[in-house]
C-alpha cells in the first residue's frame, strides 16, 4: 500500500511548480509531429497519426496519453513550380493527457517553413499555436492531512494562448530537431499558489545507414528536459526493412527497455506497436507500459521509399 502511495503522490507532482513532464512516446521516430511543429508539411502529401499510450499498467492514476494529428504541404495552383525555393506546411494536433487527479486536453495548429541551405539539406522552422483544457479533478482523491494548498472541489479551465516552436534539420539520411512546448509558461489558476506550466525542451537527433538487401540501420536519440526534474533520455536503433517493415529496441534512462514493431498494410496504412519494460524500483509489481499506433499516409509511392527528406520516417 505504501508503494502505491509513493507512486501515486509522484504522479500528482507538487503544486508550487506544476514541472511533470508532457507526453512522450516509444515510438517517436514515427510520431515526431506531435513534439515538433516544425515537421508539418515535410511530407509531399497528407499524413495523419493517431495512437494510445497506457503507461504503468494496472497503477491507478498512472499517465494515459490518446493522440491525433495531420499534417500536409501547402500547394498554390497557381503559382510557377520552384524545386529549390522555400515550401511551407500546415498541421492540427489534439492530445489528451491524463494522470492522478489531472487531466489536459490540447488542441495546436501549426505552421512551418521549411527551407533549402543546400542541395541536400534543409532547414524547418514551425509554430504551433493554440489551447489546453486543464482539469483537476478531487473525486477519487484522499489526503492523509488537510492540506490548504490543494483544492477541495474540481478546478476546469482552458489555457488560451499555448504554443510550441520547433526547428528541424535534415537531409535523406541525417536529422536534428530541438522544439519547446509550454512556451508562454501560463498558470494554472486555482491549482496551488504558484503553480505555472513550466517551459519543455525537446531534442531529437539520427543516422540511417544502409545495409544489404534493401535493409537499413537507423539509431536515434531523444532528450527531455524541464526545470524540477532531471533530464529524460531515450536511445534506441531500429532496422528497417525497404520502408515496410521495422523492428528495434531501446532503453529509457534507467526506467526502461523498449521493444517496438511497425508494418505496413495495404501501401498507406502503417501499425505500430511498442512495450516498455520497466526496470526501476517500480517493477516490484510488474506495471509495463504498452503504445500502439496507427498512421494513414497518401502519397502514391508510399510503402516503396520514404516519402519525406528525412530518411529515418515514413
Amino acid at each position: 500500500m505504501m508503494k502505491f502511495i509513493v507512486v501515486y503522490i509522484s504522479l500528482l507532482v507538487a503544486f508550487g511548480s506544476f514541472s511533470q513532464q508532457t507526453q512522450h512516446y516509444t515510438q517517436y521516430q514515427f510520431n515526431q509531429f506531435a513534439i515538433n511543429p516544425a515537421m508539418a508539411g515535410t511530407k509531399n502529401c497528407i499524413d495523419i497519426r493517431t495512437g494510445f499510450r497506457y503507461q504503468w499498467a494496472g497503477v491507478t492514476g498512472a499517465p494515459q496519453i490518446g493522440f491525433i494529428n495531420g499534417h500536409g504541404p501547402i500547394r498554390f495552383k497557381n503559382r510557377k513550380k520552384n524545386l529549390y525555393g522555400p515550401k511551407s506546411g500546415i498541421g492540427l494536433s489534439v492530445t489528451s493527457d491524463k494522470f492522478g487527479a489531472y487531466s489536459f486536453l490540447d488542441a495546436n495548429l501549426a505552421y512551418a517553413v521549411h527551407i533549402p541551405m543546400s542541395q541536400y539539406w534543409k532547414l524547418s522552422i514551425g509554430l504551433a499555436v493554440g489551447m489546453k483544457q486543464t482539469t483537476f479533478s478531487t473525486t477519487n482523491l484522499t489526503t492523509e492531512f488537510i492540506d490548504p494548498v490543494i483544492p477541495t472541489t474540481s478546478q476546469s479551465f482552458i489555457i488560451f494562448p499555448d504554443a510550441k516552436l520547433g526547428f528541424w534539420l535534415a537531409n535523406k539520411s541525417n536529422f536534428i530537431g530541438i522544439s519547446i512546448h509550454n512556451l508562454f509558461g501560463n498558470r494554472l489558476e486555482g491549482i496551488g499558489d504558484i503553480s505555472v506550466l513550466q517551459r519543455h525542451f525537446y531534442m531529437t537527433a539520427g543516422k540511417r545507414f544502409k545495409l544489404q538487401k534493401k535493409w537499413s540501420f537507423q539509431p536515434s536519440f531523444f532528450l527531455m528536459k524541464t526545470g524540477g526534474t532531471p533530464m529524460d533520455f531515450h536511445l534506441s536503433a531500429l532496422f528497417d526493412l525497404d520502408n515496410k517493415f521495422s523492428i528495434g529496441m531501446g532503453i529509457r534512462r534507467t526506467d526502461a527497455i523498449t521493444a517496438q514493431i511497425r508494418f505496413k498494410l495495404f501501401d498507406f496504412l502503417s501499425i505500430g506497436y511498442s512495450f516498455d519494460f520497466v526496470i526501476s524500483k517500480i517493477n516490484n509489481n510488474i506495471w509495463q507500459t504498452h503504445e500502439l499506433t496507427a498512421g494513414f499516409n497518401s502519397c502514391s509511392n508510399y510503402g516503396n521509399k520514404s516519402t519525406t527528406s528525412c530518411a529515418t520516417f515514413e
